[in-house]
């Protein structure tokens, strides 16, 4: 019998169970305030946050700020309307639903992140396109921008239904060994989880989304947070824009300190792969054209679908962003 890789080993049983002086600053008052909790998911979305904390950036820009993890950004939304996180890390169906439901607004970008979702089928499978997934089982994580996008757009492309499969409800982190346990017969998946299960010979990668959405990945925050703390949250901003610049300039350093989080959390990835998985992600803080548009394209569907009861007020969402006074400061 093959023996079966540290890494796949490793990876299949946690699954189961600097150029950045423009924007720093030093303020003592910003750091004795209370701290300003953050949270992000431990995922390629969460990358920034991951070196944010490494470095140090946001006690560098002079504010308190305490960092929570979580598995997806649906359950960051989560804690953001339960008031236990005030600044996280979203995907677009967690942020509108926290924008229709709770006290939630943006407040910039992450990233744009079309490349960091696959879909991933088993390795034998016999499965070659999306129209042959009629009538399996899909491993997806229901609620997340994920998930959304597979359903709605890429299914639908293919000529299928929500109803035409099986879908399964799991977390992102427990996709792969979903696949390699057969319970599932492929898996729509989020970076590096895609990457591992290529790698690790168990799946083979159907699609990216780059081609089906620009799959915005948000910095959300809770509205009483930013008209109550608005130095504090500008001093947060100047160190998530920083922390950006470290992805641009020093890729290099970004990638180990990404590859020793997933470690740290039971996940053998190789440096390479951390680094291919890290060219997949736009890093960018500031709103792109057409973001408005396509806000108002998926939170129709979730009106439709009666998942919100309303249309949120895009425009007034996004109108004079943060990023750009900082960067004018």
């Amino acid at each position: 019998m093959k023996k079966i890789s540290n890494s796949r080993r490793n990876f299949i049983g946690a699954s189961a169970a600097l150029s950045v002086a423009p924007y720093i600053v030093t303020s003592a008052k910003a750091q004795t305030a209370e701290p300003l909790r953050f949270g992000f998911q431990n995922t390629s979305w969460g990358s920034i946050g991951m070196v944010a904390e490494a470095e140090d950036m946001f006690k560098k820009a002079g504010v308190a700020v305490t960092i929570n993890r979580f598995d997806s950004g649906k359950a960051v939304r989560d804690a953001m309307i339960a008031n236990r996180v005030d600044i996280g890390v979203l995907g677009t169906t967690p942020l509108i639903v926290g924008v229709a439901k709770g006290e939630v607004a943006p407040v910039a970008m992450a990233m744009y992140a079309g490349r960091t979702n696959a879909l991933v089928v088993g390795k034998n499978s016999g499965i070659r396109s999306v129209a042959d997934l009629k009538g399996k089982k899909i491993g997806t994580q229901i609620g997340s921008a994920t998930d959304t996008v597979f359903v709605t757009k890429i299914l639908a492309k293919y000529g299928l239904k929500k109803e035409d499969v099986t879908l399964v409800n799991s977390k992102f982190e427990n996709h792969v060994a979903a696949l390699a346990g057969k319970s599932v017969d492929a898996f729509a998946g989020v970076e590096p989880f895609p990457s591992v299960a290529v790698t690790e010979g168990i799946g083979t990668s159907l699609l990216d989304y780059y081609d089906f959405d620009m799959v915005p990945v948000w910095l959300g925050i809770n509205k009483p947070v930013l008209e109550k703390r608005r130095d504090a949250v500008l001093g947060f901003l100047r160190g998530w824009v920083a922390t950006i610049d470290i992805f641009k300039k020093t890729p290099d350093r970004a990638a180990t300190i990404v590859q020793e989080n997933f470690t740290k959390m039971g996940f053998t990835v190789s440096k390479p792969a951390i680094a291919t998985m890290l060219g997949k992600l736009e890093a960018n803080p500031n709103y792109v054209p057409g973001l408005e548009a396509y806000l108002k394209e998926e939170s129709q569907l979730l009106v439709t679908g009666k998942q919100i009861p309303a249309m949120p007020n895009w425009a007034q969402l996004l109108a004079n962003p943060l990023v750009q006074q900082i960067k004018r400061a």
